[in-house]
């Protein structure tokens, strides 16, 4: 990819803001008559929304990461009772294949397509190894759990019940997550930092348990676990199925290789001053179980007369579930409550349904241990994390302050926004959304790969991502002027290109056809939706057109010039010409955005209709900008579209539904994306306008995701409804709400296309879109209520 410089367009709200630099007084956009131009405090704004916590939370970690990757913390500042997660763009797993078969093997199923067979990669009931062996594998890989070892006076270690005077704090503005609690009134001081250019956990430690040695840094490896949606990824109970092994290189280092299968990865753990490295595995201690409960809150049975036995070789591994343990509490959610001797020590440890206990001696295999090798009550150690073995490593000190650089600078650069002189009670709320998502998107989202709905905070749909969430994952670092945060991953279209074409001719089309479901080498999942789903073909053409009206250059016409083509040719090339309705349609047979109509009939939905003519508008424009003419295919296939299928006035989910507003008003609100999400290619902006009334007041919110809310709130806006474009950001339904850390619902939690929704939608309503009103933040109510002030963002299209 190009290295960007800094342009805007005439329609930009602002100047973009110089990396590094303050912002000037006059890129900052006020309302007519709020007084003179100032420039945003930017680090006011990032200050007042810091995430604070006085208690464990364990379903939501706090992160620290570099875009690419991410390390999820307790409230200890490390994963030292909740096994969160530590995931990476690299990091990737397969199991073996089947015996005896290969990838190539793999045949879809034919499905008929306007008279001829399409061989599409559905998962075929003659090869179901095979087909879920692709759809499964790779899966992201947890690269492991950094925890501390803290121990009570009595010598039994210390739970989550013990921690007191607990305070945490996410300083947004350095990337610095400050962790402090008691131990039996013996304070603890953690300090957690991740390089912005290196996959590196940097940890300070100060506390007199230190130097006591009632304080200790333990790092374990899991092996895979083949979960596809799991908040804790990894099994740390299969010591057998994988290996780790560790050299200390001089006094202050050890670099460890971790193998699962075919994957290989390496970590260097460096520390400073004198410490102990221990490898646990090495030790042995006698196990014994003093007593065990399963179930849940008043529903629990003693099944320590079923551990007990089961010990071996000073070992205990079971898969937890009612099969093993009876079931004290049918359909209820449960857990199993350990408290056993090991070496020595007590312990106390709680697993939930469907994960291993592993404890005991087989658990230490991939365990080992970091103390402070004098007297000291500090101790600085660093982690890296690297697919080759790592070679310099940087110290604690260097990568707290190249944290505290790279998040100064990445919020001094791009667009801000500060709503707090709004005198609608709910600014601080929204402000504090958009803050956080920030921040979010910079730890998750700014890698090398688009990425997963869950970002890298754990693992859904195997931790694949999703080509046609990508727009909504990328493209509001357009509207923020964060090009080079979504430059790290838009070369995917090059990377993916010769595949979507071999692709797209193999099935009997033209162009490129772009894949939905994917790891790395862009090879499809095999899933009836991932097979025909379409609404990620047109994505290329919109993303390169945002490109275009940031970086109006040569360079950015040629990068493009081969993917917009073939996009075209696949676009016109899938629409089918029917005779009978002398008219090009779209489908069957096909998925709507939707994914919740039958596939062999569906026909001409909304807005595929209208991306498939804004994509073809995009491609002649771009001839035109090259010197070319207008490709006829496409124009022809343009101008004979089927249009947008309204019954009684409105438009509907597709043409031909039936019992549209009483059977289909739920899921994905789609049919209102041509108008705010879109330009309106094909929308006839008063049917719009009814549409989107029935919508407002007649759809299901309770069953839609998170991203439907701010699309919902651009079409308000474009249709001059600034008051409900606000509400729908801040809708009440529990699949749009955003705790305290930011993470949002609205799809397996977290779901970070809403916080990207979320980001979009806020430089919509504010920098505006073409064609938009001529006055400030046209998409925000006009009474002064609202009070925008913004500066660096671009214009939607």
């Amino acid at each position: 990819m190009v290295t960007r410089r800094t342009f805007l367009s005439g329609s930009a709200a602002a100047a973009v803001v110089g990396v590094g630099a303050e912002p000037a007084a006059a890129e900052a956009r006020t309302p007519a008559g709020a007084g003179s131009m100032r420039p945003i405090d930017r680090q006011a704004v990032v200050a007042r929304h810091r995430v604070v916590r006085g208690k464990l939370d364990t379903q939501s970690p706090l992160q620290v990461g570099n875009g690419g990757f991410a390390f999820g913390v307790d409230v200890t500042g490390l994963q030292t009772f909740v096994p969160f997660n530590t995931l990476s763009d690299w990091g990737w797993h397969s199991f073996p294949l089947p015996p005896g078969q290969e990838p190539s093997d793999f045949r879809g199923q034919v499905w008929d397509t306007h008279g001829r067979p399409v061989d599409y990669p559905i998962p075929n009931p003659d090869q179901p190894e095979l087909s879920a062996w692709l759809y499964a594998n790779p899966a992201r890989l947890n690269l492991g759990r950094i925890g501390m070892e803290l121990t009570m006076p009595d010598g039994r270690a210390a739970t989550a019940d013990d921690l007191t005077a607990v305070h945490q704090e996410l300083d947004l503005w350095t990337g610095v997550l400050d962790s402090r609690f008691e131990i039996a009134g013996e304070p603890v001081h953690v300090r957690t930092c991740c390089h912005p250019d290196h996959d590196t956990i940097a940890v300070q430690i100060d506390s007199p348990l230190v130097a006591t040695g009632r304080l200790a840094v333990l790092l374990d490896f899991p092996y895979a676990d083949g979960q596809e949606f799991a908040a804790y990824v990894g099994n740390y109970g299969a010591p057998d199925a994988h290996t780790t092994t560790a050299t200390t290189r001089g006094h202050d280092r050890a670099d460890l290789t971790h193998r699962l299968d075919s994957t290989e990865y390496h970590v260097a753990l460096a520390w400073e001053g004198q410490g102990a490295f221990t490898a646990l595995g090495a030790t042995t201690g006698e196990l014994a179980i003093r007593t065990a409960r399963y179930g849940t809150d008043g529903h629990w049975a003693d099944v320590t007369g079923i551990l007990a036995p089961l010990v071996a070789d000073d070992s205990l591994t079971l898969l937890v579930n009612y099969l093993n343990l009876g079931d004290p509490a049918p359909g209820q959610a449960k857990r199993l409550e350990v408290g056993y001797t090991y070496a020595g020590q007590d312990h106390d440890i709680v697993v939930p349904d469907g994960q291993t206990l592993s404890i005991g001696a087989a658990a230490d295999r991939h365990r080992y241990r970091l103390a402070a090798g004098g007297r000291t009550d500090r101790l600085r150690f660093t982690c890296t994390y690297a697919p080759t073995p790592v070679g310099s490593v940087p110290t604690s000190s260097a990568s707290f302050a190249a944290s505290t650089r790279a998040w100064r600078q990445y919020w001094l650069s791009g667009g801000a926004i500060d709503l707090s002189a709004s005198t609608d009670p709910r600014w601080e709320e929204l402000e504090r959304r958009v803050v956080l998502s920030q921040y979010l998107m910079r730890v998750n989202e700014a890698g090398s790969l688009p990425p997963q709905e869950a970002g890298l905070v754990n693992n859904g749909w195997n931790g694949k991502f999703h080509m046609e969430m990508y727009w909504w994952h990328g493209a509001h670092w357009a509207l923020w002027n964060r090009w080079p945060m979504l430059d790290r991953s838009l070369d995917v279209y090059e990377r993916f290109h010769r595949s979507a074409r071999e692709r797209a001719q193999f099935q009997g089309f033209g162009g490129a056809r772009w894949p939905k479901c994917t790891t790395a080498d862009g090879r499809e999942s095999p899933h009836v939706i991932h097979a025909l789903l379409v609404w990620q073909q047109p994505h290329p053409l919109f993303l390169a057109e945002m490109d275009y009206q940031a970086h109006p250059d040569e360079s950015t016409l040629h990068k493009w010039r081969d993917i917009v083509f073939d996009t075209a040719d696949f676009l016109s090339s899938w629409a089918f010409w029917d005779e009978a309705t002398s008219r090009y349609i779209l489908g069957p047979p096909m998925y709507v955005v939707s994914e919740n109509t039958d596939p062999r009939t569906t026909q001409n939905p909304t807005f595929e209709l209208a991306y498939w003519r804004f994509g073809l508008r995009i491609a002649q424009q771009w001839r035109k900008r090259l010197g070319l003419r207008d490709d006829p295919r496409w124009q022809r296939v343009h101008d004979r579209l089927a249009p947008l299928p309204a019954q009684d006035g409105v438009y509907v989910l597709h043409e031909g539904v039936q019992d549209m507003w009483t059977q289909w008003n739920y899921e994905h609100p789609a049919l209102i994306g041509p108008y705010g999400w879109l330009p309106g290619d094909g929308v006839d902006v008063p049917t719009m306008a009814r549409t989107a009334e029935k919508v407002f007041t007649g759809w299901q919110f309770d069953q839609t995701w998170g991203w439907d809310f701010p699309m919902l709130a651009m079409c308000a806006a474009r249709l001059g409804r600034p008051d409900d474009a606000v509400d729908f950001l801040l809708h009440p339904a529990a699949g749009f709400q955003f705790d305290d850390a930011g993470l949002a619902t609205g799809g397996p939690f977290p779901y970070f296309p809403s916080n990207a929704a979320l980001l979009y939608a806020v430089a919509f309503m504010a920098a505006g879109w073409d064609g938009a009103p001529d006055r400030h933040a046209p998409g925000f109510p006009s009474d002064r209520s609202w009070s925008v002030r913004f500066e660096g963002l671009q214009s939607a299209l």
